[in-house]
């Protein structure tokens, strides 16, 4: 008994572990990744609306956009100068847009699985604990019964417990990752505005 106690209760606790793991996994994967990206862009346009009119421009430095994005931003540098000396211009949302600032740091594929996950394991849990409460019931008497019914509302709790720990952790996750890309989006937009405006007069 005192085994199968203790494989019921690991069971249980796995549920969370993975829950917590998950959740964690987001955070560090897609929600921070974006957070510090979008730090280094508002630092990008501080740098552009203080050193307007520096000789060489602030932009022209390969660390402009931070060292994550510095080899992006240096490819650009170089195929600008190229083509800038034949007449042509160079676009530079061919080497930095979206998809490179925000979504490749922020794991976006990752992010759109990760709240499917968590709530998948609130189910999985949900499920667990039903099987775990309504298997212990014994309804052959009703001394039996009234034995069997603390089990099943120990079940019933697990149960309801992971659903609401995998709906919460879910909705934080999404809740923070939208908005972190919401504002570095921003961030982004404001900061190729000033650099088309500041280009002009460089």
């Amino acid at each position: 008994d005192l085994l199968q106690k203790l494989a019921a209760d690991l069971g249980n606790l796995l549920v969370y572990v993975a829950t917590g793991l998950v959740f964690v996994i987001g955070i560090t994967k897609c929600v921070l990744p974006v957070s510090r990206a979008g730090g280094k862009l508002r630092r990008s346009i501080r740098k552009l609306e203080m050193g307007a009119g520096a000789v060489p421009p602030v932009w022209q430095d390969t660390l402009f956009l931070g060292k994550n994005m510095q080899g992006p931003w240096r490819r650009f540098l170089v195929n600008a100068e190229q083509l800038d000396a034949r007449g042509i211009n160079c676009n530079v949302e061919d080497y930095v847009n979206d998809d490179t600032v925000i979504y490749s740091v922020g794991h976006a594929q990752l992010a759109e699985a990760v709240p499917g996950l968590l709530t998948s394991l609130g189910i999985l849990g949900t499920f667990i604990g039903l099987m775990q409460g309504l298997g212990g019931l014994d309804v052959s008497d009703a001394a039996k019964t009234m034995e069997s019914i603390p089990q099943m509302i120990g079940g019933m709790t697990y149960a309801f417990t992971t659903s609401i720990v995998g709906i919460a952790c879910s909705l934080i996750f999404n809740m923070l990752n939208r908005m972190n890309l919401q504002n570095s989006a921003d961030d982004y937009s404001h900061l190729r505005h000033i650099y088309q405006y500041a280009t002009l007069y460089d």
